[in-house]
């Protein structure tokens, strides 16, 4: 009798899933058909813990789309710089100056003024989350400052032959 019950349940568990999955692909569609609001509108009828990573990351996509920065922030369990990463990936430095605004930090000083050429201003940022991309970013504001010896400490930390051989270009060019 209790294995018939466990049965019935484990249906009905798995009925409430699949209609989940309907609901999240049908959303899918419709964000990809471009009816973005209304993509947004369902999912945010669903709960967040139901939502996996890559459904998280979509719908985060969304919300930094359409501008929707403190959505996407508590989204992320109140994490700006998983939103700030991803904005900046985009290259889009109004939507990055937009968010900086919103929610500073110096991770979002330190990509903004790369964008915008602010050389000084980036490479004397302090309490940046180093990545290899910004290691890099920050290599080339130092070549565009001529600190060919600070570039290099930089280019060490992620050990790139590209970003190297720029650096080695570079001195060559100078010596000429």
């Amino acid at each position: 009798m209790a294995t018939s019950q466990d049965r019935v349940e484990t249906i009905q568990d798995l009925q409430k899933q699949f209609k989940l999955e309907q609901k999240i692909t049908g959303t899918y569609e419709r964000a990809l058909l471009g009816d973005s609001e209304g993509a947004l509108k369902q999912l945010s009828s669903i709960d967040e813990q139901s939502l996996t990573k890559e459904q998280k990351n979509v719908y985060m996509s969304l919300l930094v789309n359409q501008k929707k920065y403190k959505e996407a922030v508590k989204l992320q369990g109140d994490h700006p710089e998983v939103v700030e990463s991803m904005i900046s990936k985009k290259g889009d430095v109004n939507e990055l100056k937009e968010f900086q605004q919103a929610f500073p930090s110096p991770n979002g000083a330190f990509d903004l003024a790369y964008h915008e050429q602010r050389w000084e201003d980036m490479t004397s940022q302090s309490g940046v989350e180093m990545t290899n991309k910004r290691y890099e970013m920050k290599a080339y504001g130092y070549l565009k400052l001529d600190k060919v010896k600070e570039a290099k400490e930089e280019a060490a930390h992620i050990q790139s032959q590209d970003l190297n051989q720029k650096i080695e270009i570079y001195e060559k060019t100078k010596r000429r």
